[in-house]
């Protein structure tokens, strides 16, 4: 691997010039090579992608590649599919004036599968007539099966081209070297791994993804051209799976530098009451003790700015924090004597705290773009697309209910 970094990809608010300039020197501290500005929707990048950087864009481009020497700035376009050379490079050399090291030709979730040779073509003029590296993200991006698509794209592909994959599937709990060769050999290429984690965006939206970075085959490191990993729009909050991520990266235990990061930062609690079953840090026998949702409770943050969280992460801790009342107070009454008044009011406060528009302790339905593309590079969405869970609130509050 000789690429690593972050590249912000996903479907949201993107990332302030503030928050790209403080991930550029944490890139940097941890030893990591690009910042790969791809943000669905900045509104040049994919919506209106035939309109050129406006002034303060090209200023923030500048800042950005010269903010540290050792972090490469890489500029992502999505154009459509019948954008000529001619209009890419126009809009796109600019960019490179301004500082970006690379470009990256964003092909995406496009209906774009018959696409294969303009694609290939756009990749290899821009490597010529720009002068710096090309990556693209193909149409066809996940999965390790063969298809029409990545034939014509791949064959007399400039063989300096980045092809990017994400896996077997959008979203993975774990990837592995074996797989990594499978699409290897596809593309003839070793793939550039976008590893969509901690991201959280269009079916994920509800959950808050904290955890540390796990199921990344450490053999990785020897299949792949690098990875970058694609957070959440939440810039502060992403720190904790990314802290992770670069400890993989440089060969120690991602969970142990989890943890160290996470309860430096006072985020601990919170990353446990937004974790999932099966998640490494997963309470699944706290629901009836008392003891736990106490210490649950104090260890939680009122507000995200006491901890340094974004302000939008606020919903979460309001919900774990009410969460975590409604487990205490049920765990309390469980096994006592407890009136009917009492009971059905714990019943109303459950019920009302289900209804939140996020996730915490563990409810559901989870839905996750569990999917991957066959080899005709149409998606199939898997099993594992809806979880349904009971929480450890719902463990809580159904104790104290008559069976």
């Amino acid at each position: 691997m000789t690429i690593s970094g972050v590249i912000e990809g996903f479907y949201g608010p993107p990332w302030t010039h503030d928050d790209r300039l403080a991930w550029i020197d944490r890139l940097c501290t941890w030893g990591m090579t690009h910042y790969v500005w791809a943000a669905k929707q900045e509104p040049r990048h994919r919506d209106d992608w035939a309109a050129p950087f406006t002034d303060d864009e090209l200023v923030g481009f500048g800042e950005l590649a010269r903010r540290r020497p050792e972090v490469t700035l890489a500029v992502g376009l999505s154009p459509g599919v019948d954008a000529s050379v001619d209009a890419v490079e126009t809009k796109l050399r600019p960019a490179v004036d301004a500082g970006a090291g690379v470009v990256v030709v964003s092909a995406d979730d496009l209906p774009a599968l018959d696409a294969a040779t303009t694609h290939r073509t756009l990749a290899n003029e821009l490597l010529a007539r720009l002068q710096v590296p090309v990556w693209i993200v193909p149409t066809h991006y996940c999965g390790a099966e063969p298809s029409p698509y990545l034939d014509a794209l791949c064959r007399d592909l400039d063989p300096s081209v980045h092809v990017m994959w994400t896996g077997d599937r959008v979203v993975n709990d774990a990837i592995g070297a074996a797989a990594a060769a499978r699409r290897a050999a596809v593309t003839g290429r070793p793939p550039l791994l976008w590893d969509n984690t901690p991201v959280n965006d269009a079916v994920m939206r509800d959950a808050l993804h904290l955890g540390p970075l796990g199921g990344r085959d450490p053999a990785l490191r020897d299949v792949c051209a690098g990875v970058l990993w694609n957070p959440m729009e939440f810039a502060r909050a992403s720190i904790a799976t990314l802290t992770s991520a670069a400890g993989w990266w440089r060969g120690e235990d991602p969970d142990d530098v989890w943890t160290a990061e996470v309860r430096r930062r006072g985020w601990w609690h919170l990353a446990v009451a937004t974790s999932f079953v099966g998640d490494p840090h997963w309470p699944g026998a706290m629901a009836d003790d008392p003891t736990w949702w106490h210490e649950m409770l104090a260890g939680l943050p009122g507000e995200a700015s006491e901890v340094g969280l974004d302000p939008a992460v606020q919903p979460w801790i309001d919900a774990a924090r009410e969460g975590a009342t409604i487990g205490r107070d049920a765990a309390v009454l469980t096994g006592a004597s407890a009136s009917p008044v009492r009971v059905l009011g714990l019943a109303a406060r459950w019920r009302s705290w289900r209804r939140r528009d996020v996730l915490t302790f563990g409810a559901g339905p989870r839905i996750r773009p569990d999917a991957t593309q066959d080899g005709h590079g149409r998606f199939v969405v898997g099993p594992g697309a809806i979880v349904e869970a009971e929480s450890l609130v719902d463990r809580a509050v159904r104790r104290v209910l008559p069976s």
